[in-house]
């Protein structure tokens, strides 16, 4: 039968998922052999990138997709092959890796002829894809590259841009849009240990979805809608039951309100006229008065003035008196201090303090930067001078100088006068020096007898010559110089004297100098008593005259002080008619204030006085200017009030509504939405008719609406009970029968057909009160109503699958009849696999066209064949061929049921595996 088939005839792998090289057969039944985890799943899962090509429904054991595309696709040269023979002759089906730098991305591609794997290398290399299609076209092949939605459409015979260039159509659907359905079961029988009960429900369902209604019904949300309203409307029923005395109070506060609204509206008016009458005689008032007072004003400020100009004059007079105290009282001060002493002697201590300080500061300034090893040697010095000076003034007239001139002539004596010059001694004795020393013993000699002769600047001696030219003569004092003499004398003491006191300042600087501030301070003390003391000479001279001008200023102030006394007598009249002025201006203002208060605090601006029910006012209203403003104040107690009554209508109202009567809220217009409440509350019982009726066609509603999955549930089960006829007309496997029954959940079904019968009962006439005490009816409805809503908030939302189970019903060939609600329950492994095998097989074969389903094969994969026995094996693959299934069995070893055996064996020392055309092994039967 396979052989009158189209459909796929080879599945070729290329450098990927582990194989060099791979070819299997797909046109029969074959058994690939080879050792666990040698990479027999891989082979067919592989068939998942051409036929299914849309990853988001591909399946790979646990492997992610990017794990999936690398070890699938890890370069350009990863090729997925499928060969195909169909009515229009033989193609090509092609994936091809696009390698790392894609991200190991893929491309569908196709072609019309037989596949060649030679086509595919060059030498003992595979082609990369990017050069593949040259190649190809150089072998006369028209290869053409394919989206994953096109390569879908060619697939299943919808409509693509490359319908007149190639034709793929083998799985032939009634309906292309059952493609991703197709695919999820196709997947689904390539691993087929996975396939269980709930997956055969969820096949079921979409394979008939189209004779479904295909609703989700959120049955708690239905039924919460449907009588929200009811339920609404019972709740403010109860409420306006309760409310009656709240609802009462209300409308006699609307009546109250509108007898104040009719009060206040004849008011308003009035008032606004009487306001504007005011204002008129205000300001004729105030400009009166006004009046009145500018000349009261203006005699005040002609006394104001002279006022003032008396009491600044008596001003003047206090500040010069005040002058002249101060003046006695500082001459007294002087001449207590200066009585007794006279300009001289202040004038002799100024001296005297002046000098000393002087002294004292030259002293410390010169002490300051000389230490007392200088001082003490400029001091001997000194000391040495003076003494020869006192000594040369005492032998003046007697010495050896005055001697020698009477024997020798000026300029001899100062020849001779040179040896004794100090600085003799001070000359050198070097070759080269002022003294030459030829014999020292001689000039020792000489020394004794120095005196004996001195000529010509020189003093030949014995031995040795000494020249003193360069020696200054000693200057020698005669009588006619005594008094110069005298004053050198007194210099030297006095610098002795400036010596000393340096010496003894140095010594002690600090307290030098806290003496020189004392002194200091005791000589600023005695400078500023000098210019006291010039002060008060003067002011001695002046004492009569200010004595006089005392007197003067006393009587002038007694006079000013006489005028002030009259002009503020005569003010007093004036401030008194003053005052009566102002107190009428005041009062005016108090009545101008209290009106604008009274009349800011007008609320009735703010109120609506003119809207709802209203009766004329009928008693006189008479207004005048001094009760004006009570009569307004009472107006607006009177507008206060009338709010206070609208918020409390409205409190009343919220109080109401908070209650639960909220059906007036829609009424855009307040007292419409009044009046219809308080209508409603002198007709009760209309209102309980109204809600009794929204309860009864709030029902019809929810039942409307579940009916439609009640239906459904009655359709899937006509469809299953045809689909299992149809099962019935095939032989299955080892088996005499085969069904897949639909079994209704009781409890659910059960509660939907309680609502549905009650909701009939009503249409059909009969009286149903849900919500009153009908023990029956009500009870029943309600318990189904809480069932449904329980299940449906446990599932989000109520569906189809929610109201069945599936049950699989098994006759062997004994004629034994075995239930399983899944489908791993079953007895043997080849019972199980023949389940599992004839649910995706039947729900793929219904998914094709009646016509086409017969023309064409689909693989099959089973997995673990071995586990079958060898009966069970052929009874499946004869199964799987009549439907038009060619089942690819799996195993460590070969299963010789099959017409092939494909056994993978290792190349490469062992990382890759091959498996090749020759290595195929055909089984006779």
């Amino acid at each position: 039968m396979s052989e009158q088939l189209y459909g796929l005839s080879k599945l070729a792998l290329l450098n990927t998922a582990g194989y060099a090289k791979c070819v299997i057969p797909l046109d029969k039944s074959a058994s690939i052999c080879a050792p666990n985890n040698t990479g027999k799943s891989s082979v067919i899962n592989a068939l998942q990138f051409p036929l299914i090509n849309d990853l988001r429904l591909t399946e790979w054991d646990g492997h992610d997709l990017e794990e999936t595309r690398k070890f699938y696709f890890s370069s350009d040269q990863s090729y997925i092959l499928l060969e195909a023979n169909l009515p229009h002759g033989d193609v090509v089906i092609g994936v091809a890796g696009l390698g790392k730098i894609a991200g190991y991305a893929h491309q569908f591609f196709c072609y019309q002829g037989k596949l060649n794997l030679d086509d595919y290398t060059e030498g003992k290399s595979i082609i990369k894809y990017t050069k593949l299609f040259n190649h190809l076209q150089e072998k006369q092949l028209k290869p053409v590259e394919l989206k994953a939605q096109e390569l879908n459409a060619l697939l299943t015979g919808g409509a693509t841009p490359f319908d007149g260039d190639i034709n793929l159509k083998m799985i032939p659907l009634n309906n292309v849009q059952d493609a991703p359905v197709y695919k999820e079961i196709f997947r689904r029988i390539l691993n087929l240990h996975k396939l269980g009960a709930q997956d055969v429900k969820r096949f079921m369902l979409k394979v008939f979805e189209r004779h479904m209604s295909n609703s989700k019904v959120d049955f708690y949300e239905v039924w919460r809608r449907a009588f929200d309203k009811v339920n609404r409307a019972r709740r403010e029923l109860n409420a306006l039951e309760s409310m009656q005395e709240p609802i009462s109070a209300l409308e006699k506060m609307l009546e109250n309100e509108a007898v104040l609204k009719c009060k206040l509206a004849a008011y308003a008016p009035k008032l606004d006229l009487a306001l504007v009458e005011y204002d008129n005689y205000h300001n004729e008032q105030i400009a009166e008065l006004a009046t009145q007072l500018e000349d009261i004003e203006a005699e005040k400020r002609e006394f104001e003035s002279k006022q003032q100009l008396y009491v600044q004059q008596s001003r003047d007079i206090e500040r010069k008196q005040t002058q002249i105290e101060q003046w006695f009282t500082d001459f007294h001060a002087l001449k207590r201090e200066f009585e007794l002493t006279n300009h001289a002697t202040l004038k002799t201590n100024l001296t005297l303090l002046k000098k000393e300080y002087e002294q004292l500061s030259f002293s410390i300034n010169s002490a300051q930067g000389q230490s007392l090893h200088t001082l003490d040697f400029r001091i001997n010095e000194t000391q040495k001078q003076i003494k020869s000076l006192k000594l040369q003034l005492k032998n003046l007239e007697f010495n050896l100088f005055t001697r020698m001139r009477e024997d020798l002539s000026l300029k001899e004596v100062e020849e001779i006068s040179r040896i004794l010059n100090p600085d003799l001694l001070s000359f050198s004795t070097t070759s080269q020096g002022e003294i030459d020393i030829t014999d020292e013993d001689a000039f020792g000699a000489f020394l004794e007898s120095l005196s004996k002769s001195v000529q010509g600047g020189e003093l030949k001696v014995p031995g040795a010559t000494v020249k003193l030219k360069k020696l200054s003569p000693v200057q020698m004092q005669s009588g006619e110089n005594k008094a110069q003499l005298q004053a050198q004398l007194e210099s030297l003491q006095q610098s002795l004297n400036d010596l000393k006191q340096q010496r003894e300042v140095a010594a002690n600087v600090a307290e030098k100098q806290k003496e020189r501030d004392a002194l200091y301070d005791e000589l600023m003390a005695t400078e500023a008593a000098m210019k006291r003391f010039e002060q008060y000479q003067t002011m001695l001279q002046s004492v009569d005259a200010q004595q006089a001008l005392k007197e003067q200023l006393e009587m002038e102030r007694e006079q000013v002080d006489e005028y002030l006394h009259d002009i503020q007598r005569n003010a007093g009249s004036i401030s008194d008619r003053r005052s009566i002025i102002k107190s009428k201006q005041d009062l005016l203002v108090r009545q101008a204030d209290r009106l604008k208060q009274v009349k800011s605090e007008r609320i009735d601006h703010t109120l609506d006085l003119y809207s709802g029910k209203l009766a004329p006012y009928e008693i006189d209203i008479n207004l005048d200017f001094d009760n004006l403003s009570e009569v307004i104040h009472q107006f607006n107690k009177d507008c206060n009030e009338l709010r206070n009554l609208d918020v409390n209508v409205r409190n009343t109202y919220l109080h109401i509504y908070n209650a639960g009567i909220t059906k007036f809220e829609n009424e855009s217009d307040v007292t419409i939405k009044y009046q219809k409440l308080i209508s409603a509350y002198h007709n009760l019982d209309n209102e309980r008719d109204a809600v009794d009726k929204q309860a009864r066609v709030a029902l019809t509603e929810v039942a409307a609406t579940i009916k439609g999955l009640r239906q459904d549930l009655d359709r899937l089960r006509r469809e299953m009970n045809s689909f299992n006829k149809g099962i019935s007309q095939h032989r299955i496997s080892n088996l005499q029968a085969f069904k897949i029954n639909v079994i209704p959940r009781k409890m659910l079904v059960d509660s939907i057909d309680t609502i549905i019968s009650t909701s009939d009962l009503y249409e059909k006439g009969e009286s149903l009160d849900l919500l009153s005490e009908q023990p029956s009816s009500e009870k029943s409805v309600n318990e189904a109503k809480d069932h449904i809503i329980k299940l449906a908030s446990d599932k989000a939302g109520l569906t189809l699958t929610d109201l069945f189970d599936i049950r699989f019903e098994v006759v062997n060939r004994a004629g034994e009849t075995e239930h399983f609600d899944k489908i791993d329950s079953a007895g043997s492994n080849g019972t199980r696999i023949t389940i599992k095998l004839l649910c995706g097989m039947l729900f793929i074969r219904y998914l094709l066209s009646d016509q086409e389903q017969a023309m064409y094969r689909i693989p099959i994969y089973i997995d673990e064949a071995a586990d079958i026995d060898p009966q069970n094996q052929k009874a499946i693959i004869e199964t799987a061929l009549s439907f038009g299934f060619v089942p690819i069995f799996a195993s460590v070893k070969p299963q010789i049921s099959c017409d092939y055996l494909v056994p993978i064996r290792s190349v490469a020392q062992g990382s890759q595996n091959w498996v090749d055309e020759k290595d195929w092994i055909e089984v006779e039967h």
